[in-house]
């Protein structure tokens, strides 16, 4: 029997499942059931579409790193991390969507997550796909003594912003490559004019320019009792100091900015200039000149940044051209 609390929730499950149905793919029903059950309580939010397109496609961007890698890790065949059914591990795994991607591939996956209910939904992807793995439930900046030394591959998309304690985290991700072993990662860019207009977690005007402090009371004000988890929205150079810390390499891919050039970049800057009034009057009262001032600072920041030379054209492109940064790391 279904708890009341189920039951409560069924009608706006059901709503929910109806209103994204063009997500539901052939072989994913059950899956696409439980997340249709896992976001009820959002119904009437409006990061609804963003959170459930992110989950429904999760099988999608596994398969699109996936290809990617197998690109990228033939070079790295000689020195070993290729073998006939190469170990995997997916930190953060979520929605299980990389895991997915990699057990159809023949890896031997591990998906691990501090949040109970993304194993499962994660255990239900897999095992809706006719594939298995092991999943476990735990923090990834804690030790985890079994993973040592053990994979030739570990993924961690979207997660280091946020880890309370990056330097802990990496740690453990390089304690837990093989030796020959790489990691790779998707790193969000808080600094990208698009996502100071509208972060992706939230969709909050400016928040990327705060703290984590700040972000927190920005919003608490707007949702008492919502909780800010992104702890940090760090720069390349911050993030190659922790990688280099860590022991760990640190390569960005040369095409994390994608197809971005100078001027689509100076373009999105507009843009976000002409949204500034709008979205400066829906961020709280008491945090309002604090974003106003970090904006402007922000945007004098731009307008002198150096992109005169190929060399600074390609920092320019780097730090406010790219969406996201993924990279690729070793054992140093």
């Amino acid at each position: 029997m279904p708890s009341e609390t189920e039951s409560a929730l069924a009608p706006a499950a059901r709503r929910v499942a109806e209103r994204f149905a063009r997500f539901r793919a052939p072989e994913g029903g059950l899956f696409h059931e439980a997340l249709a059950r896992h976001f009820a309580h959002l119904e009437d939010h409006p990061v609804l579409p963003l959170h459930f397109e992110y989950a429904a496609t999760a099988n999608e961007r596994g398969e699109r790193a996936a290809e990617r890698l197998a690109g990228l890790l033939p070079s790295l065949a000689g020195r070993g991390l290729l073998g006939r059914r190469p170990r995997v591990l997916d930190v953060g795994c979520a929605y299980g969507g990389f895991l997915v991607a990699f057990a159809r591939r023949g890896a031997r996956v591990t998906g691990i997550d501090i949040d109970a209910r993304y194993v499962r939904l994660a255990a239900l992807n897999l095992r809706e796909q006719g594939l298995d793995g092991d999943l476990v439930h735990g923090d990834a900046g804690e030790a985890h003594p079994e993973f040592a030394g053990r994979f030739g591959l570990v993924i961690a998309n979207d997660v280091l912003e946020h880890v309370p304690h990056p330097a802990a985290f990496l740690a453990n991700l390089r304690d837990w490559l093989a030796p020959a072993g790489a990691a790779y990662l998707e790193i969000p860019n808080g600094a990208w004019p698009p996502y100071v207009a509208r972060d992706g977690h939230h969709q909050l005007f400016g928040v990327t320019l705060l703290d984590h402090a700040e972000a927190s009371e920005y919003v608490e004000c707007l949702t008492p009792g919502g909780r800010y988890d992104t702890y940090q929205y760090l720069g390349p150079d911050a993030y190659e100091r922790l990688f280099r810390d860590a022991g760990l390499t640190f390569e960005v891919l040369p095409d994390a900015a994608g197809p971005a050039s100078v001027a689509a970049v100076l373009a999105e800057v507009e843009a976000l200039r002409a949204a500034a009034p709008a979205g400066l009057d829906a961020v709280p009262g008491p945090l309002r000149e604090r974003v106003r001032e970090r904006l402007r600072s922000y945007l004098e920041t731009i307008a002198w940044a150096p992109r005169r030379t190929p060399e600074e054209i390609r920092r320019f492109l780097l730090l406010y051209g790219a969406p996201f940064w993924t990279v690729l790391a070793r054992r140093r």
